[in-house]
């Protein structure tokens, strides 16, 4: 074991894990990377209470609109219902001071 990972932190072996739940698709399908970005992606935390979308029940879909990724979301905790948008750029202007 490495001194730097505590004793609770240690690797578990694979035949001890259990399944895992977002199971990808294979890596030749064809919507493969779109399924591996959907979960890396994805909002975890609700963004009107902050309670993890997952833990507490919640739900996130991911639609388009023309080339923006848009996650329809639901938490479970506070029942915030709506749409997070990812951007690559924001552009935004200040009023002068």
């Amino acid at each position: 074991m490495r001194d730097d990972i505590a004793p609770d932190q240690a690797r578990v072996p694979l035949s001890e894990l259990p399944p895992d739940p977002h199971r990808l698709p294979p890596p030749g399908a064809w919507f493969a990377k779109d399924a591996e970005r959907h979960l890396l992606d994805r909002p975890r935390f609700c963004p009107m209470c902050a309670a993890s979308i997952e833990v507490h029940g919640g739900i996130s879909t991911e639609y388009w609109v023309a080339d923006q990724r848009v996650f329809m979301t639901w938490c479970g905790e506070c029942g915030w219902f709506g749409d997070v948008v990812r951007y690559d750029m924001v552009t935004i202007s200040e009023e002068e001071h």
